[in-house]
């Protein structure tokens, strides 16, 4: 899992957790609902600027939300070995 998908699949859990559409999401933090969905499926990568701004909506700072999708991956990659 790259760090990329594993910032994509906590966002999702973060924005599903707040029970928010991808849509509710985009208003939020100010960005087209088709890129906030490139971001939760790991295709696209976020500037330091969106994570900043994922983050806020989220109500959380960017180094927990960095380090929550670090520690998702090194789940991942232990789960693998």
């Amino acid at each position: 899992m790259s760090l990329d998908e594993a910032l994509g699949t906590e966002i999702t859990r973060l924005r599903t957790h707040l029970q928010w559409t991808q849509q509710k999401l985009s208003e939020v933090a100010g960005y087209d609902e088709s890129y906030i969905r490139q971001l939760e499926k790991g295709t696209k990568s976020a500037t330091l600027r969106t994570l900043s701004d994922l983050a806020s909506a989220l109500s959380l700072n960017v180094s927990t939300l960095v380090r929550r999708a670090e520690r998702r991956r090194e789940i991942a990659r232990s789960a693998v070995k």
